[in-house]
Protein backbone atom coordinates (compact mmCIF):
# COMPACT_ATOMS: atom_id res chain seq x y z
CA UNK A 1 0.00 0.00 0.00
CA UNK A 2 2.56 2.73 0.83
CA UNK A 3 4.46 2.03 -2.31
CA UNK A 4 1.07 2.87 -4.21
CA UNK A 5 0.90 5.94 -2.07
CA UNK A 6 4.79 6.56 -2.89
CA UNK A 7 4.25 5.70 -6.78
CA UNK A 8 1.03 8.25 -6.50
CA UNK A 9 2.65 11.26 -5.09
CA UNK A 10 5.89 10.97 -7.29
CA UNK A 11 3.52 10.94 -10.14
CA UNK A 12 1.87 13.93 -8.50
CA UNK A 13 5.29 15.66 -7.77
CA UNK A 14 6.47 15.04 -11.34
CA UNK A 15 2.96 16.80 -12.49
CA UNK A 16 3.89 20.05 -10.70
CA UNK A 17 7.13 20.02 -11.53
CA UNK A 18 5.47 20.10 -15.04
CA UNK A 19 3.31 22.33 -14.13
CA UNK A 20 5.66 24.46 -12.57
CA UNK A 21 7.63 24.59 -16.02
CA UNK A 22 4.73 25.21 -17.84
CA UNK A 23 3.88 27.94 -16.07
CA UNK A 24 7.46 29.45 -16.08
CA UNK A 25 7.87 29.39 -19.15
CA UNK A 26 4.34 30.84 -20.01
CA UNK A 27 5.57 33.83 -17.89
CA UNK A 28 8.73 34.29 -19.41
CA UNK A 29 7.01 34.80 -22.50
CA UNK A 30 4.73 37.14 -21.33
CA UNK A 31 7.44 38.67 -19.37
CA UNK A 32 9.33 38.92 -22.78
CA UNK A 33 6.06 40.09 -24.90
CA UNK A 34 5.21 42.85 -22.25
CA UNK A 35 8.71 44.41 -22.15
CA UNK A 36 8.70 44.61 -26.22
CA UNK A 37 5.26 46.09 -25.88
CA UNK A 38 6.91 48.53 -23.08
CA UNK A 39 9.86 49.14 -25.10
CA UNK A 40 7.54 50.30 -27.94
CA UNK A 41 5.80 52.08 -26.28
CA UNK A 42 8.55 53.85 -24.71
CA UNK A 43 10.16 54.13 -28.14
CA UNK A 44 7.12 55.50 -29.56
CA UNK A 45 6.79 58.24 -26.53
CA UNK A 46 10.64 59.46 -26.58
CA UNK A 47 9.48 60.10 -30.69
CA UNK A 48 6.62 61.96 -29.97
CA UNK A 49 8.53 64.11 -27.38
CA UNK A 50 11.36 64.59 -29.35
CA UNK A 51 8.66 65.73 -32.45
CA UNK A 52 7.15 68.00 -29.62
CA UNK A 53 10.33 69.70 -28.76
CA UNK A 54 11.45 70.25 -32.31
CA UNK A 55 8.39 71.87 -33.06
CA UNK A 56 8.78 73.88 -30.22
CA UNK A 57 11.94 74.78 -31.52
CA UNK A 58 10.43 76.41 -34.48
CA UNK A 59 8.33 78.67 -32.15
CA UNK A 60 11.27 79.66 -30.32
CA UNK A 61 12.73 80.77 -33.60
CA UNK A 62 9.82 82.65 -35.23
CA UNK A 63 9.39 84.56 -31.84
CA UNK A 64 12.61 85.48 -31.23
CA UNK A 65 12.71 86.85 -35.19
CA UNK A 66 9.74 88.64 -34.31
CA UNK A 67 10.80 90.17 -30.95
CA UNK A 68 13.81 91.44 -33.54
CA UNK A 69 11.75 92.92 -36.32
CA UNK A 70 8.89 94.81 -33.75
CA UNK A 71 11.96 95.92 -31.76
CA UNK A 72 13.92 97.50 -35.29
CA UNK A 73 10.91 98.40 -37.06
CA UNK A 74 11.17 95.65 -39.61
CA UNK A 75 14.44 97.50 -40.51
CA UNK A 76 17.60 95.09 -40.92
CA UNK A 77 20.16 96.24 -38.30
CA UNK A 78 23.61 95.07 -36.94
CA UNK A 79 21.87 94.10 -33.33
CA UNK A 80 19.20 92.44 -35.21
CA UNK A 81 21.45 90.01 -37.25
CA UNK A 82 23.22 89.32 -34.50
CA UNK A 83 20.04 88.29 -33.11
CA UNK A 84 18.37 86.39 -36.04
CA UNK A 85 21.95 84.25 -37.45
CA UNK A 86 24.70 84.24 -34.18
CA UNK A 87 22.64 83.73 -31.29
CA UNK A 88 24.00 81.09 -28.79
CA UNK A 89 21.48 82.59 -26.07
CA UNK A 90 18.34 81.87 -28.01
CA UNK A 91 19.13 78.97 -30.08
CA UNK A 92 22.06 76.67 -28.08
CA UNK A 93 20.98 73.95 -26.16
CA UNK A 94 17.71 74.84 -25.27
CA UNK A 95 15.41 72.50 -22.54
CA UNK A 96 12.36 71.81 -23.90
CA UNK A 97 10.04 68.86 -22.60
CA UNK A 98 12.87 67.52 -21.16
CA UNK A 99 15.06 67.14 -24.08
CA UNK A 100 17.50 69.53 -25.62
CA UNK A 101 16.94 71.61 -29.18
CA UNK A 102 19.31 73.49 -31.16
CA UNK A 103 18.43 75.81 -33.96
CA UNK A 104 21.56 76.27 -36.58
CA UNK A 105 23.18 75.85 -39.86
CA UNK A 106 25.90 75.41 -41.64
CA UNK A 107 27.51 78.04 -43.97
CA UNK A 108 28.44 75.37 -46.92
CA UNK A 109 27.54 71.56 -47.17
CA UNK A 110 26.07 69.61 -44.51
CA UNK A 111 29.74 67.75 -43.34
CA UNK A 112 31.20 71.20 -43.34
CA UNK A 113 32.35 73.40 -40.43
CA UNK A 114 31.49 76.94 -39.47
CA UNK A 115 27.97 75.93 -37.23
CA UNK A 116 26.11 78.94 -36.41
CA UNK A 117 23.00 79.40 -34.07
CA UNK A 118 19.96 80.90 -35.15
CA UNK A 119 17.84 81.25 -38.45
CA UNK A 120 19.15 80.93 -42.23
CA UNK A 121 18.46 83.71 -44.41
CA UNK A 122 16.48 82.59 -47.65
CA UNK A 123 17.53 85.92 -49.37
CA UNK A 124 21.36 85.17 -49.12
CA UNK A 125 20.98 82.38 -51.54
CA UNK A 126 19.92 82.39 -55.45
CA UNK A 127 16.79 81.82 -56.58
CA UNK A 128 16.85 79.08 -58.82
CA UNK A 129 12.84 80.15 -60.07
CA UNK A 130 14.29 83.97 -60.45
CA UNK A 131 17.45 84.09 -61.27
CA UNK A 132 18.93 84.48 -65.06
CA UNK A 133 21.58 81.90 -67.00
CA UNK A 134 24.58 83.74 -66.41
CA UNK A 135 24.08 83.42 -62.14
CA UNK A 136 23.08 80.00 -62.77
CA UNK A 137 25.62 79.26 -64.64
CA UNK A 138 28.16 80.85 -61.96
CA UNK A 139 26.59 78.97 -58.63
CA UNK A 140 26.40 75.91 -60.33
CA UNK A 141 30.58 76.39 -61.30
CA UNK A 142 31.36 77.72 -57.85
CA UNK A 143 29.20 76.01 -55.15
CA UNK A 144 28.98 72.62 -57.01
CA UNK A 145 32.65 72.45 -58.89
CA UNK A 146 31.17 71.66 -62.42
CA UNK A 147 33.41 72.86 -65.17
CA UNK A 148 32.11 76.24 -66.74
CA UNK A 149 30.16 74.32 -70.32
CA UNK A 150 28.84 72.04 -68.17
CA UNK A 151 27.56 74.37 -65.99
CA UNK A 152 25.77 76.52 -68.78
CA UNK A 153 24.09 73.29 -69.92
CA UNK A 154 22.81 72.99 -66.73
CA UNK A 155 21.65 76.50 -66.23
CA UNK A 156 20.07 76.10 -69.61
CA UNK A 157 18.15 72.85 -68.85
CA UNK A 158 17.04 74.91 -65.05
CA UNK A 159 15.58 77.57 -67.64
CA UNK A 160 13.85 75.13 -69.91
CA UNK A 161 12.66 73.42 -66.96
CA UNK A 162 11.11 76.44 -65.25
CA UNK A 163 9.88 78.43 -68.53
CA UNK A 164 9.95 75.33 -71.65
CA UNK A 165 10.98 77.08 -75.12
CA UNK A 166 13.15 80.09 -73.17
CA UNK A 167 16.24 78.81 -73.52
CA UNK A 168 19.21 80.67 -75.83
CA UNK A 169 21.53 77.63 -76.08
CA UNK A 170 21.52 76.62 -80.37
CA UNK A 171 19.88 73.12 -80.70
CA UNK A 172 19.02 73.11 -77.32
CA UNK A 173 15.53 70.90 -76.90
CA UNK A 174 15.22 68.74 -73.49
CA UNK A 175 11.77 67.45 -74.71
CA UNK A 176 12.92 64.59 -76.50
CA UNK A 177 15.48 63.55 -73.76
CA UNK A 178 12.76 63.70 -71.22
CA UNK A 179 10.43 61.24 -73.38
CA UNK A 180 13.28 59.02 -73.91
CA UNK A 181 13.74 57.72 -70.24
CA UNK A 182 12.68 54.47 -68.85
CA UNK A 183 10.22 55.84 -66.96
CA UNK A 184 9.47 58.86 -69.29
CA UNK A 185 7.71 62.57 -67.74
CA UNK A 186 7.58 65.88 -69.59
CA UNK A 187 8.98 69.00 -68.71
CA UNK A 188 7.29 71.11 -65.95
CA UNK A 189 7.11 74.10 -67.46
CA UNK A 190 6.59 75.88 -64.01
CA UNK A 191 8.45 77.21 -61.25
CA UNK A 192 10.29 74.73 -58.79
CA UNK A 193 8.57 73.80 -55.35
CA UNK A 194 10.98 71.95 -53.33
CA UNK A 195 15.35 72.02 -53.92
CA UNK A 196 15.26 68.25 -54.42
CA UNK A 197 12.60 68.58 -57.95
CA UNK A 198 16.26 69.52 -59.57
CA UNK A 199 16.70 66.12 -59.56
CA UNK A 200 14.36 65.60 -62.38
CA UNK A 201 16.23 68.37 -64.28
CA UNK A 202 18.39 67.13 -67.26
CA UNK A 203 21.97 66.87 -66.04
CA UNK A 204 21.77 67.22 -62.20
CA UNK A 205 22.86 64.21 -59.85
CA UNK A 206 22.49 63.77 -56.34
CA UNK A 207 26.31 65.30 -55.31
CA UNK A 208 25.55 68.24 -57.54
CA UNK A 209 21.94 68.94 -55.73
CA UNK A 210 24.04 68.19 -52.21
CA UNK A 211 26.71 70.91 -53.29
CA UNK A 212 24.35 73.49 -54.15
CA UNK A 213 21.50 72.99 -51.48
CA UNK A 214 23.43 75.31 -49.24
CA UNK A 215 23.51 78.74 -51.69
CA UNK A 216 20.23 78.05 -53.64
CA UNK A 217 16.63 78.81 -52.72
CA UNK A 218 12.62 78.87 -54.01
CA UNK A 219 11.66 81.74 -51.84
CA UNK A 220 11.82 85.64 -52.12
CA UNK A 221 11.82 88.12 -55.47
CA UNK A 222 14.83 86.67 -56.94
CA UNK A 223 17.43 89.82 -55.55
CA UNK A 224 20.16 88.72 -53.00
CA UNK A 225 20.61 90.37 -49.80
CA UNK A 226 23.72 92.18 -50.03
CA UNK A 227 24.18 92.73 -45.99
CA UNK A 228 24.07 88.42 -45.60
CA UNK A 229 24.78 86.93 -48.57
CA UNK A 230 27.85 84.67 -48.86
CA UNK A 231 31.42 84.79 -50.67
CA UNK A 232 29.95 82.04 -53.01
CA UNK A 233 26.73 83.85 -53.45
CA UNK A 234 28.36 87.43 -54.43
CA UNK A 235 31.05 85.75 -56.83
CA UNK A 236 28.03 84.32 -58.48
CA UNK A 237 26.47 87.56 -58.59
CA UNK A 238 29.11 88.73 -60.88
CA UNK A 239 31.66 90.38 -58.29
CA UNK A 240 35.81 89.80 -58.55
CA UNK A 241 37.34 87.47 -55.63
CA UNK A 242 39.02 90.83 -54.52
CA UNK A 243 35.93 92.97 -54.45
CA UNK A 244 33.40 90.19 -52.69
CA UNK A 245 36.76 90.13 -50.12
CA UNK A 246 36.71 93.63 -49.52
CA UNK A 247 32.34 93.93 -49.35
CA UNK A 248 32.91 91.26 -46.38
CA UNK A 249 35.58 93.27 -44.96
CA UNK A 250 33.38 95.80 -44.58
CA UNK A 251 30.42 94.17 -43.70
CA UNK A 252 31.82 91.99 -41.16
CA UNK A 253 33.19 95.20 -38.70
CA UNK A 254 36.08 95.78 -36.87
CA UNK A 255 35.74 91.79 -35.08
CA UNK A 256 36.25 90.64 -38.80
CA UNK A 257 33.55 88.07 -37.45
CA UNK A 258 29.94 88.06 -39.33
CA UNK A 259 26.64 88.40 -37.86
CA UNK A 260 28.11 90.00 -34.40
CA UNK A 261 26.95 93.59 -33.13
CA UNK A 262 29.36 95.43 -34.71
CA UNK A 263 28.80 94.19 -38.57
CA UNK A 264 27.99 97.09 -41.65
CA UNK A 265 24.71 97.83 -42.35
CA UNK A 266 24.05 98.83 -46.60
CA UNK A 267 20.29 100.38 -46.50
CA UNK A 268 20.48 101.40 -50.02
CA UNK A 269 21.72 98.93 -52.77
CA UNK A 270 22.59 102.38 -55.16
CA UNK A 271 25.52 103.36 -52.20
CA UNK A 272 27.10 100.05 -51.66
CA UNK A 273 30.32 101.33 -53.70
CA UNK A 274 30.63 104.82 -51.99
CA UNK A 275 29.97 103.86 -48.36
CA UNK A 276 32.70 100.62 -49.07
CA UNK A 277 35.30 103.48 -50.04
CA UNK A 278 34.60 105.14 -46.83
CA UNK A 279 36.64 101.90 -45.15
CA UNK A 280 38.57 100.60 -48.20
CA UNK A 281 40.43 101.56 -51.37
CA UNK A 282 38.19 100.51 -54.44
CA UNK A 283 39.39 101.00 -58.29
CA UNK A 284 37.32 102.25 -61.19
CA UNK A 285 36.41 98.67 -62.30
CA UNK A 286 35.31 97.10 -58.82
CA UNK A 287 32.99 100.45 -58.12
CA UNK A 288 31.75 99.36 -61.72
CA UNK A 289 30.87 96.00 -60.68
CA UNK A 290 29.09 96.92 -57.31
CA UNK A 291 27.22 99.53 -59.49
CA UNK A 292 26.27 96.88 -61.76
CA UNK A 293 24.50 94.58 -59.36
CA UNK A 294 22.39 98.00 -58.29
CA UNK A 295 21.47 98.11 -62.24
CA UNK A 296 20.65 94.62 -63.05
CA UNK A 297 18.32 94.59 -59.47
CA UNK A 298 20.16 91.82 -58.37
CA UNK A 299 20.42 92.47 -54.46
CA UNK A 300 18.62 94.46 -51.61
CA UNK A 301 19.14 94.96 -48.17
CA UNK A 302 16.47 93.31 -46.04
CA UNK A 303 14.82 89.56 -45.79
CA UNK A 304 11.38 88.11 -45.99
CA UNK A 305 12.00 84.34 -45.85
CA UNK A 306 14.00 82.44 -43.11
CA UNK A 307 14.64 79.02 -42.66
CA UNK A 308 15.04 77.02 -39.41
CA UNK A 309 15.79 73.71 -38.67
CA UNK A 310 15.21 72.98 -35.27
CA UNK A 311 17.03 69.69 -34.21
CA UNK A 312 15.52 68.17 -30.55
CA UNK A 313 17.58 65.05 -29.06
CA UNK A 314 17.59 62.94 -25.75
CA UNK A 315 21.05 62.14 -26.01
CA UNK A 316 23.77 62.77 -28.34
CA UNK A 317 24.50 59.54 -29.08
CA UNK A 318 20.58 58.47 -29.94
CA UNK A 319 19.26 59.55 -33.35
CA UNK A 320 17.43 63.04 -33.36
CA UNK A 321 14.17 64.69 -34.79
CA UNK A 322 15.17 67.62 -37.67
CA UNK A 323 12.38 69.99 -37.97
CA UNK A 324 13.19 72.25 -40.73
CA UNK A 325 10.75 75.02 -41.98
CA UNK A 326 10.77 78.14 -44.31
CA UNK A 327 8.97 81.37 -42.67
CA UNK A 328 7.29 84.18 -44.53
CA UNK A 329 8.11 87.01 -42.14
CA UNK A 330 5.63 89.31 -43.70
CA UNK A 331 2.57 87.41 -43.82
CA UNK A 332 3.69 85.23 -40.63
CA UNK A 333 3.40 82.19 -41.99
CA UNK A 334 5.17 78.93 -42.66
CA UNK A 335 5.78 78.32 -46.06
CA UNK A 336 7.45 75.53 -45.87
CA UNK A 337 7.97 72.51 -43.55
CA UNK A 338 9.80 68.65 -43.25
CA UNK A 339 10.34 66.60 -40.79
CA UNK A 340 13.12 63.65 -40.36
Amino acid sequence: MSTYFQQRRGSILILTLWVLVFLTVFAVNIGLRIRQRVTLVSRIEDRSQLHRAARAGVKKAIAVLRRDLAQHAQIYTSAGKSARHNNIGDFKDLPIGGRTVNVSYREGPADSEGLQFGLRDEERKINLNRMNRIVLRNIITLAAGVEEDRAAILAEAVIEWREYGQTQAEGFNSEGFYGTLEYPYEIKDFDLEVIDELLLVRGFTPAILERLRPFVTLYGDGQVNINTASRTVLRALGLSPEVADKLLFVRRGVDETEATKDDYIFYKTFDVASEMAAFIELQPDEIAQLDALNGQRLIKTNSRYFEIQSRAYADPQRPERVVTAVYDSVDNLVVYWREK
